[in-house]
């Protein structure tokens, strides 16, 4: 996320006059620092839950139509393909004595509790304006709805791009793994509190919160929210990036940056997004309609209920069944995101010195494969579960597809970010790339590690003074002049390098020889415009949602015409394991249309056949990742 000029090319750099102060670190014991960057995620995932489980039911309770309710859900692909380029963008550039990334994580975690507590307390906050029972309080409780559904949309985004820009900012490539590991740990574990959470009578045990369950949830999501991302605010430092004598660009350069950007990434960038974007051509129809497929197979092997009340008990039954299915998948993915890192071969790390004698490889890491290869494996395997969904007819069968459906999904939480924040840090750059982006400085050398007492001295005066002139970290210092922190750097330049903290042992780096030319150009690399990456990135994941939606509808209009796009179940890039959704209205809907209950039984699942094209879709996928594994494994 940096600045406007999202991705420096060789001329650029040459007028850029930044300075860098301070570097990262995280606070507190070697244990304790990757799942205390990480653990705003988990706050994350468990408003996202609330969210996706809650947000359909309550505006059909409030007597919203469903035409209008697509409108609303529209929120979620808008707000992931608008707002994470621009505050990416935004915090990239962004000059604070507290970092870049921070004061913004807490301006977007303030508004989403704001907007939390408006979706949960609508139709309290609408009686102080009208009159309860009223078709003025009906409107505004719905328009109140609305707004707090776009808020919580745009604000949740702008944090979950800035809390996977701070990872990438803090820590080195070599630990790129690990810190997406525990992302995907934290996301899995917000993904069954999530669950539990809903299942729990709250107004029962938390009557003070309020007399409904919705109340009490939104309570709960928005306390944890802003309390892991004040613990990773507190206990994480950032580098600071000292204002420039750049002159500041406008909106419309911004959004020109962002294209340009788009269209000059790098190859392995690019082919991670491509991956992406069929990857989630697949798994768009699994976070929509998992529940409603495993509940719709229930329903056709039970009989026909005789009456209201056997048919709601039926549905909810079905309901359950797939919150149930959905519960399972969280634990797989949970687990998945615990074992299978020790299964994965780290980031090579260059050392200085180089010997014939290779040692003999454990067992352990005879084991181990390439992080890319572990992708395409689980996307092969997504592949076939999606396939196997039009041929299953048990409620057992589906289940168990769903449940494997968890380790797919887990290293689809992981491996991309992983391998997108490595390619940022650390791809190396090539003749080819010195006319558009160099993405690794060749001027570094061998360098030993020093004290950086020092340099935590000048970050505190910086922070004093934000006046303060430091040689040190100016861009048109020589290289004589460049004083090293005493971290080893993937960029020898301060402006190029990302701030890292020291986790493991450090390694040094081989040097490179380099004419005068090229360090010239090599001046700044992909590590400070992370966020602007990331938010490009996560447009090849919200695309695809526009795309299923209207696939979906076509679908259903030929071979369900009476069945809703939408189930109950919001957009977002977190997988829904909260689906404990009453249904009642639909029951009754069924039980009212009779020609539509016969379709459930006899006709062709619909759902299934969305589900199979989706498996076409995560094909396609796994023949990219399997391209990109063995490119990236050659290096």
């Amino acid at each position: 996320m940096t600045g406007f000029s999202v991705l420096p090319f060789a001329e650029d750099s040459l007028n850029d006059e930044s300075r860098w102060i301070g570097r990262a670190r995280i606070l507190g014991p070697p244990l304790t620092r990757l799942p205390t960057l990480t653990v705003g995620l988990l706050g994350v995932q468990v408003l996202w839950s609330v969210e996706m489980s809650y947000a359909s039911p309550y505006l059909l309770s409030l007597g919203l139509s469903k035409p209008l309710m697509a409108a609303v859900f529209l929120a979620g692909p808008l707000s992931g393909l608008i707002v994470q380029p621009l505050i990416g963008v935004l915090a990239d550039n962004s000059k604070s004595r507290f970092g870049r990334r921070r004061p913004l994580i807490g301006i977007g975690a303030a508004l989403c509790c704001v907007a939390t507590l408006l979706f949960g307390y609508t139709r309290p906050i609408a009686a102080l304006f009208t009159t309860p029972g009223s078709s003025s309080h009906d409107s505004l409780t719905i328009w109140l709805a609305i707004l707090s559904i776009y808020c919580i949309d745009f604000s949740i985004n702008a944090v979950q791009a800035l809390d996977r820009a701070l990872l990438v900012d803090t820590l080195p490539p070599s630990d790129q793994p690990s810190g997406n590991a525990w992302a995907a740990r934290m996301l899995a574990i917000g993904s069954v509190l999530g669950f539990f959470v809903g299942e729990i009578d709250l107004p029962q045990w938390l009557p003070f919160f309020g007399r409904a369950q919705l109340e009490d949830l939104a309570v709960i999501a928005s306390l944890l929210l802003v309390f892991t991302h004040l613990l990773t605010s507190i206990c994480v430092k950032e580098r600071i990036l000292v204002a420039t004598d750049s002159r500041a660009k406008g909106l419309k350069q911004e959004i020109y940056d962002i294209w340009n950007t788009l269209t000059r990434l790098p190859r392995v960038i690019r082919q991670i997004c491509y991956i992406q974007f069929f990857a989630w051509l697949a798994w768009f129809p699994v976070l929509f309609y998992t529940t409603v497929y495993i509940g719709e197979l229930h329903i056709r092997v039970s009989p026909s209920p005789a009456d209201d009340i056997s048919a709601i008990i039926l549905e909810e039954e079905a309901t359950r069944l797939g919150a149930r299915a959905l519960f399972y998948s969280a634990l797989v993915a949970l687990a998945a995101n615990i074992i299978m890192p020790f299964f994965v071969v780290r980031a090579k790390e260059e050392v200085a010195i180089l010997t014939p004698l290779q040692p003999k490889k454990l067992w352990s890491e005879r084991v181990q494969v390439h992080l890319a290869t572990l992708w395409a494996f689980s996307l092969f395997i997504f592949a076939f579960c999606m396939a196997a969904t039009f041929i299953v007819s048990s409620v057992g069968g589906a289940t168990f597809i769903m449940s494997v459906t968890g380790f797919c999904w887990a290293i689809a939480q992981w491996a991309p970010f992983t391998l997108l924040a490595e390619a940022i840090l650390s791809h190396p750059a090539t003749d080819e790339e010195t006319a558009s982006i160099y993405l690794e400085d060749t001027r570094s050398n061998l360098r030993s590690r020093t004290d950086d007492d020092g340099q935590d001295a000048d970050e505190t005066r910086h922070l004093v003074d934000s006046d303060l002139e430091d040689p040190t970290y100016s861009r048109t210092a020589s290289p004589e002049q460049e004083e090293d922190d005493g971290y080893p750097r993937i960029m020898i330049s301060h402006e190029a390098r990302v701030s890292q903290i020291d986790i493991n042992a450090s390694s040094a780096q081989i040097s490179h020889d380099a004419s005068p030319h090229r360090l010239k150009k090599n001046l700044n690399g992909l590590s400070s415009q992370a966020g602007a990456i990331l938010g490009i990135h996560n447009m090849f994941i919200v695309v695809p949602q526009f795309l299923v939606t209207g696939l979906s509808s076509i679908i259903f209009a030929i071979f369900d015409p009476q069945k809703s796009v939408l189930h109950g179940h919001h957009p977002g890039n977190a997988i829904p394991v909260d689906g404990t959704i009453s249904t009642s209205g639909d029951a009754m809907r069924r039980i009212l249309d009779p020609a539509e209950d016969t379709s459930v039984k006899t006709g062709p699942n619909s759902i299934a056949i969305i589900f199979w094209l989706g498996g076409v879709a995560a094909a396609v996928a796994f023949v990219l990742c399997w391209r990109l594994a063995r490119k990236l494994k050659r290096r």
